[in-house]
């Protein structure tokens, strides 16, 4: 492919990586190269933190990649995928969604099968436990898988805390981090909320007919991409502890987790 055919961002991020080892480069420098603006640096480089690529930025001193997004392709998460049903059979990725559960719940209404797997790189309409608003910032990873536990109707009330203890274990294997757990589908690390569940079922008179469960992870999320008004709330992995991490690689875990769980309640 000629220099000039590959797209611009691409072309910045590239320019990012050759000096990831040695440190800043400048707006400046980087508008020089390309023969762009500093404005259209900024715009690239927002939309480049957009697709999960952690880049820092210094006043005076210019971008520094951190580390580059996942591939996020579906060949790539159902890799060494450990799972019977979860994520054997469709997955939908998304650039922007209002809510992957709003897109996994039109698709189970119509008909299709467990396991299917909506994720999306942004939400726009994300939400959380009581009506609360979720905010799906970049680096973070969110999807809804469709379920059909065989649960006994008392146990079903407990989709949300399997869903969380899953989520938490997959969080252990993954990153070697531990979770606090707060029911009833809250996870936190250092006192600040990094990971929410929303599970929304159907029902038959009392015969589950399907059940999404949406799970939000703040991953690689910089400090400086958090908002000011959530600094006192909410945190991400990589915030916490300066190491990025592999989303697909959690979401895979995370999935193999969450079948066992849906498993082991059923089989209580």
């Amino acid at each position: 492919m000629r220099q000039e055919d590959i797209p611009m961002r691409d072309r910045i991020l590239e320019s990012l990586a050759r000096e990831e080892q040695e440190g800043w480069v400048s707006g400046e420098a980087l508008s020089r190269e390309f023969h762009i603006s500093r404005a259209a640096v900024s715009k690239h480089v927002s939309s480049l933190r957009e697709e999960g690529n952690i880049i820092a930025s210094v006043p005076r001193r210019g971008y520094r990649l951190i580390s580059r997004a996942d591939p996020w392709a579906a060949d790539d998460a159902r890799e060494n995928l450990g799972t019977r049903v979860l994520g054997r059979r469709s997955w939908i990725w998304l650039k922007e969604t209002g809510s992957t559960n709003q897109v996994a719940a039109l698709e189970a209404l119509g008909g299709a099968p467990e396991g299917v797997v909506v994720v999306a790189r942004r939400q726009n309409e994300g939400r959380g436990s009581r009506g609360s608003r979720w905010l799906c910032l970049p680096g973070s990873l969110s999807f809804s898988v469709i379920t059909r536990p065989s649960l006994a109707p008392e146990k079903l009330a407990l989709l949300p805390i399997l869903s969380m203890e899953a989520c938490a274990r997959a969080v252990k294997k993954s990153c070697g981090i531990r979770l606090e757990k707060r029911a009833p589908n809250d996870l936190f690390l250092n006192g600040r909320k990094v990971a929410g569940i929303l599970v929304e079922s159907m029902f038959h008179n009392t015969e589950l007919r399907w059940a999404v469960v949406g799970i939000g992870v703040n991953v690689n999320v910089p400090s400086s991409a958090i908002p000011p008004e959530l600094e006192k709330t909410a945190t991400s992995l990589y915030a916490e502890t300066g190491t990025a991490f592999s989303v697909t690689r959690l979401l895979r875990h995370i999935l193999e987790e969450l079948e066992k769980e849906l498993e082991g309640g059923a089989s209580a």
